[in-house]
This record gives structure tokens, C-alpha cells and sequence, in this order.
């Protein structure tokens, strides 16, 4: 009974101890004084304005507490407002007021507003408040049960970036807050941002646990909810979640179950990605962890594609990561075209570049598009790449097979932002028209082909060196071999000099430039000893010439459309052939039958494959302007005729309008034997004309019967002049016979 005694007597002096704590404070409190003295604090030790617009109320129950009512802070030396708060509570617990002590127990805030500036010198506008001018011999320690935040704001701004993010309409609870502390988070808030443009409400709730002096900090049943829009995003929902997360001193990390799943729509595409990583952790300088896979999806009425990725075998350090095996799979469709691709490799990050090795690069690439001739075209990879953002370089050795074709792939990077590239390309051969869809024989085309656009614009960003070799290459129809070329690319223009390859018996030679300011183009070529007809026959399918000899191009042009670009063509242009023949017509037998034809008029006759006239040699030059190539030196011999001709082609009309006047050689037999002993002696005018598919051509027999008559009264002339020269010596010569009595 004395031990309860004694108890009763206890708990009534601590009662009455506390009431006399309580009663003092009520007492000595002075909200006006508190207020002023607040005020001067501030503006001595910080040079922020404080203004406190509301009351300063002491409350007591449900315990002893401080509220203010509207508060604002300035900005250090401005009147330029950093922090506003419409009302505040701080609860102080009444026990460690009797050891001299304060500690508070619970803090709300309502209305809080907070701007934070970034200087362009790299300077906050808080740095000042958290200069440490505090005295250790202070009664107050840090234990609040509770932190609760409403209604409020915080805004952020970089005044170099120009960045600004704010967030919005903020719901903080915390629960017990101390120098090692564990309870409840939970934070509801919008994020509104510049740059990136963000809008997006956040939800966020897990248990916390943290030892501030032991450096121990950790999240447990963590999960995060966003719900807006983000950079391009629409209808974005994303959630994160992990059993655990947890960061120790000395770079000790740990994540436990770590999962992510979003979705999204991007200008009318459905995105989603997800993120597994069942164990990761960082601990003594080692890395260890499970598979961490990687999936996303995108999907739209044109194109729909799926890639995952796989990390197997994690372990390193906090300098260096690596994976014993990742695994890349990638499953795409674009209208009628599909790309599937599965590659492995070993996996090497550093951490301080950062750079990343992935050395041995192994795997297929299947390529397939109803168009293609074989449908479906499967490319092995094997290869390696290596980059350092940090050194700003990268490299990729690739080498793959395409059907008959190997290839071998080095590209380099001198310089990632903005990119500049050297490569080395080498195939021994290959056929590209094997992998173009082939041309319909019934197919009407689509528009007009000289409306097709020509954009160079995709140049003015390139910055790239390097060199293609191919042993044998068809394109277009066109077969060379020892393909050479060098590419320089850089300020928008591209050179391809020197440009050479082996093709048709003869050789080709040149420099190719491309140039976005204006979309120009400039090219130079020269083929020497090139046998011209199966160039013309595969590369445009045309029978107009045989022979052999050179073809020289000077030729330069710009315009945004195929048809603009032929109005402006300029240059030159010649060849010099032998051992040859003109296709489509056979002047020796047109002119054999042109005596049936001598009473006058014009014949047409359209161009026959099967016919042609042979020549010895031929040459010819060609101005261009505008389009169209202009020749009046054309000279073309054989046995059996001497040929000259002038006229102009029109590039943009595909046309071509030509006089080619001929001359029989003086002998009896010309081409295929037979007699022409009527015609000999008269240039014959031939013209060519008409678009390129359908060339006519016809003998201007008008001009030809004059020529004729012309040459047989001139030779009935010279056969008269011989008689009366004849008789006349003939008669004078007896006169002096007579004369001389002889």
C-alpha cells in the first residue's frame, strides 16, 4: 500500500510540475515579441525578410503547440518572395521541457510554396540558409513524430537552360523524423515541367528507413504511380515498384524485385515497356545479380515492332559492370516488311566514361518483303562494338553474308555530338537488282516520274570519310568490277573522288559531288576503251550504237524534282567510237532502194532492230544547256559512205531530233555487196527523230533527187565540154596539117 502511496504522490508532483510548465509558458508567452524577434533574426543572420502577416498562436491541447498564420521569406537581399506558408502548426512534447530540452513532435504546414533558382553560375538561391552557423550547446534535437505537408508547392528554375519545373498540389505524410528514424511515406503530387515537357500526376507510397549518422537510407514496399503526359508521350500510365531499395555508405546499393510497367501513345502509336530485376546487389565493391530483361512494344496500323532484351549474369564493381551474356531480340513490321533479329554478346560497361564493349557481337538478321524476288533475305552478323561517351568515339566491326555476297563493315566514330564517322566498306560482289522488286510489264506508272522529289537536305548533318570496294557489283542492270570509290562528307556536300571500276572491256574513271545548298549535283566521268553496246543495252535497254572507244561527261545540275533536275543540266559531253554500227537502220540498203524513190518526197520508216550501218570510226561532241545537248560535229566513215550530221537531243522530253547527212564512197560495192553505181557521189539527208522508245527516221528524198539530177546534168555537162574539146583540137590539128603541107 506505501509503494502505491508513494506512486500516487509521484504522479501528482509530476502533474502539478507539468501544469506549472504549462501555466509559464502561458504566461511569459509574448506573440508580439516573438514576432519582432523572429523578424530580426532573420534579417541580421540571413538579410531575408521575414513578414509573419498572421497570428502567433500557443495552443495546448492536444499538446503544446506553436501556429503561425500567413508567413513569407524574401530572397537573400530582395524583396522578391523565395518561401510562403498560409499556416503552420509545430507541436513541442511537454516531458523534455523538464530535462531543459525541445522536441518537436509534430509539424503542418498548409499552403507552403517554395522557389528554387539554379544562377547561371551554378549557384542556388537556399545556398545561404545552409551556411552552418548553429550552436552544438542547443537544447533542440531532431525528433518529430510527424511531418505533414498540404496544399502545397515547390518550383524549380534554371536560369541557364532556361528549365523550369514545378511540383504542384502537393500531399505529403510522414511519419517519425530523427537523426535514425522508420515509418510511413506517402506523396501525392503534379509535376509540371518546361523542359522536358512533362504533365503528370504522381502518387508515391513505401516505408522508410534511415540512420542519417550511419549513412543508411532504404525504401521498402515501394510504389510509384504516374499518370499524364511526358516529353511526346500521351495517355501515359506508368508504375514502379520493389520490395526494397536501399543505399549504405561506400556505394552500397541493394534492389529487391525492382519492376516497371508503362504504357503510352505517341502521334497515334500504342507504346508499352516493362523492366524486371528480381535481385541486384552492390556491396564491398562487388556487383552481383539475377537476369534483368528488358521488353517494349510499339504498335500502329503501319507498323508494330517488339524488342527484348536480356542481362544475364551481372557482377562487377561500382567502377565497372558486366554481363556474361546479353541477349537482343527485336521482331518489326513496317506495311508489307518485316525485320526479325536475335543477337548475343558478352557485355562490358564502365561506369566513369561511361563506355560500354560488347566484343563479340554473334546472331542473324531475316529481312522479308513480298517484293523481294526470294522473299525473305537472312543476314549472319557477327562483329564487335565499342564506344566511349566520355572520349566521345565509338567503333563497330561487322562482317555478314548476303546470299553469294561477303561483306565486311568498319565504321568509327571521331566525335558522337555532333557525329562524324569513317568508314571502311568491302564486298567481294553483289547483285542489287537481285533485291529489287522486279519491273511489271503491265504496270501503268504512278504520276509523272519527273515530279518525283529529290531532297539533299538529309546531307547539311552529315559528317562522314571512308571508302566502299566492291570486286563485282551489278546495279541498274549495269556490271563492274574493281568498284573504288572515297566519300567525303562534311558543311553539307558530298565528294565521291576518285570513282573508278573495270566495266564492258574498258575502264571508267570520274568524281561524283552532291551539294544541299541548292540541291546541286556535279558529275565527271570518263570511260575509256568501253565497248558501248551492252553498257547502252543493260543499263537502258537501247540498241542505238556498237562499237568501242571512250565517252567523256561533264555535266552539272540542281533543282528538288527528277524533271527540274533535267531542265537544268549543263555541260558537255563526247564520244569517239570505232569498229562500230548505228542501229535501227541500214543507210546501204535504204539507199539501194531509194532508186525506186528518185521521182521526189519524204518516206518515214520507223527504226528496225535488226538493221544497222556499220562505221570505221565515229565522233562526236555535245554542248548542254538547259537540258538540251546540242552536236554539229558528227563524223562517221566506212567503205561504203563518209557521214555528218548535227542536231539536239531533248533531256527533258526524252527526244531526239537529228539530221545526218550521208555520202556514198566513190566504188561500185558497198555494204552486203550490191551495186549502188546510181547513187554514188550524192549526200543522202537522213533524219532521226521522235521520244526515245520509238525513234522514226526517214530519207528526204526531195533534197536527194536534186542532188541527183544536179550531178547528172553536171556529169552530161562534162561529157559535152570533153566532145567539143575533142573535136576542136581535132579540127585545128588539121588546119595545120594543111598549113604545113603535110
Amino acid at each position: 500500500m506505501k509503494v502505491l502511496k508513494y506512486a500516487a504522490f509521484a504522479l501528482g508532483g509530476i502533474a502539478a510540475l507539468l501544469a506549472a510548465v504549462v501555466l509559464y509558458v502561458a504566461i511569459t508567452f509574448d506573440a508580439a515579441k516573438l514576432k519582432d524577434e523572429l523578424k530580426r533574426v532573420v534579417q541580421e543572420q540571413k538579410q531575408r525578410t521575414l513578414d509573419i502577416e498572421g497570428d502567433v498562436d500557443l495552443s495546448f491541447y492536444p499538446n503544446l503547440g506553436l501556429r503561425l498564420g500567413r508567413t513569407t521569406l524574401s530572397e537573400h537581399s530582395s524583396a522578391e518572395r523565395f518561401a510562403q506558408v498560409d499556416a503552420a502548426r509545430v507541436s513541442v512534447a511537454v516531458m523534455p521541457l523538464l530535462s531543459g530540452s525541445l522536441v518537436v513532435d509534430e509539424i503542418r504546414i498548409e499552403g507552403a510554396y517554395i522557389q528554387i533558382t539554379r544562377h547561371k553560375d551554378g549557384s542556388f538561391n537556399f545556398s545561404d540558409l545552409l551556411s552552418d552557423d548553429s550552436d552544438d550547446s542547443s537544447p533542440v534535437r531532431f525528433d518529430v513524430a510527424g511531418l505533414k505537408l498540404s496544399r502545397s508547392a515547390l518550383a524549380f528554375r534554371d536560369e541557364a537552360s532556361g528549365a523550369a519545373h514545378q511540383l504542384e498540389e502537393i500531399e505529403l505524410s510522414l511519419g517519425k523524423l530523427a537523426n535514425a528514424a522508420r515509418g510511413k511515406l506517402d506523396l501525392a503530387a503534379h509535376l509540371k515541367s518546361t523542359q522536358p515537357a512533362i504533365d503528370s500526376r504522381i502518387v508515391l507510397a513505401a516505408t522508410y528507413d534511415y540512420d542519417l549518422p550511419a549513412q543508411r537510407y532504404a525504401l521498402d514496399d515501394l510504389s510509384v504511380r504516374v499518370d499524364g503526359e511526358a516529353l511526346d508521350l500521351q495517355a501515359l500510365k506508368a508504375t514502379l515498384g520493389a520490395s526494397r531499395i536501399a543505399l549504405a555508405g561506400e556505394g552500397q546499393l541493394e534492389l529487391q524485385k525492382l519492376q516497371l510497367d508503362a504504357v503510352a501513345t505517341r502521334d497515334g502509336e500504342a507504346l508499352s515497356a516493362k523492366l524486371s530485376a528480381p535481385a541486384v546487389q552492390l556491396a564491398d565493391g562487388a556487383l552481383r545479380g539475377g537476369d534483368v530483361s528488358v521488353s517494349a512494344r510499339l504498335e500502329s496500323k503501319a507498323r508494330a515492332a517488339d524488342l527484348a532484351l536480356q542481362f544475364k549474369g551481372l557482377e562487377g564493381s561500382a567502377e565497372e559492370v558486366k554481363a556474361s551474356g546479353l541477349v537482343l531480340n527485336v521482331d518489326a513490321r513496317m506495311n508489307d516488311a518485316t525485320v526479325k533479329a536475335s543477337l548475343q554478346t558478352p557485355l562490358n560497361v564502365r561506369i566513369d566514361g561511361p563506355a560500354i564493349d560488347l566484343p563479340a557481337l554473334d546472331g542473324t538478321v531475316d529481312v522479308a518483303h513480298p517484293a523481294l524476288p526470294m522473299k525473305t533475305v537472312k543476314l549472319p552478323v557477327k562483329g564487335a562494338l565499342q564506344a566511349d561517351v566520355g572520349k566521345q568515339t565509338a567503333a563497330l566491326d561487322l562482317a555478314t553474308r548476303l546470299d553469294d555476297s561477303q561483306i565486311k563493315l568498319k565504321l568509327g566514330a571521331t566525335r558522337l555530338d555532333p557525329l562524324a564517322l569513317n568508314f571502311d566498306v568491302d564486298i567481294d560482289r553483289l547483285n542489287v537488282d537481285r533485291y529489287l522488286p522486279p519491273a511489271k510489264a503491265d504496270a501503268k506508272p504512278a504520276g509523272n516520274a519527273d515530279d518525283t522529289p529529290v531532297d539533299l537536305s538529309a546531307l547539311r548533318d552529315l559528317n562522314a570519310s571512308g571508302s566502299v570496294k566492291v570486286g563485282e557489283l551489278q546495279v541498274s542492270g549495269v556490271r563492274m568490277t574493281n568498284v573504288r570509290l572515297t566519300v567525303k562528307a562534311a558543311n553539307g556536300k558530298v565528294d565521291v573522288a576518285p570513282l573508278s571500276a573495270a566495266l564492258y572491256r574498258g575502264t571508267a574513271s570520274g568524281a561524283l559531288s552532291l551539294n544541299a545548298e541548292g540541291n546541286r549535283i556535279a558529275l565527271k566521268q570518263t570511260l575509256a576503251d568501253i565497248d558501248i553496246h551492252p553498257l547502252l543495252k543493260d543499263a537502258a535497254d537501247k540498241d542505238l550504237l556498237e562499237g568501242r572507244g571512250n565517252v567523256s561527261l561533264d555535266l552539272v545540275t540542281a533543282g528538288g524534282t527528277v524533271g527540274a533536275l533535267k531542265k537544268a543540266l549543263d555541260g558537255s559531253a563526247s564520244l569517239k567510237l570505232r569498229d562500230g554500227a548505228i542501229r535501227g537502220i541500214n543507210l546501204a540498203k535504204s539507199l539501194r532502194e531509194a532508186k525506186a524513190a528518185l521521182g521526189g518526197g519524204a518516206a518515214a520508216q520507223k527504226a528496225n532492230a535488226t538493221e544497222k550501218t556499220d562505221f570505221s570510226e565515229m565522233s562526236a561532241s555535245f554542248r548542254i544547256k538547259d537540258g538540251i545537248a546540242r552536236n554539229d560535229d558528227l563524223t562517221a566513215s566506212s567503205p561504203f559512205l563518209r557521214l555528218a550530221g548535227a542536231g539536239t537531243i531533248d533531256l527533258p522530253k526524252s527526244s531526239l531530233d537529228y539530221l545526218a547527212k550521208v555520202t556514198l564512197a566513190a566504188t561500185s560495192k558497198g555494204q552486203d555487196g550490191k551495186s549502188a553505181a546510181e547513187l554514188r557521189g550524192v549526200t543522202v539527208p537522213v533524219r532521226l527523230y521522235g521520244p526515245f522508245a520509238s525513234l522514226d527516221y526517214k530519207i528526204e528524198f526531195g533534197d536527194l533527187v536534186k542532188d541527183a539530177a544536179r550531178a547528172k546534168v553536171e556529169e552530161q555537162t562534162q561529157k559535152l565540154q570533153e566532145k567539143a574539146k575533142e573535136k576542136v583540137e581535132q579540127q585545128v590539128g588539121d588546119k595545120l596539117k594543111g598549113l604545113l603541107g603535110r
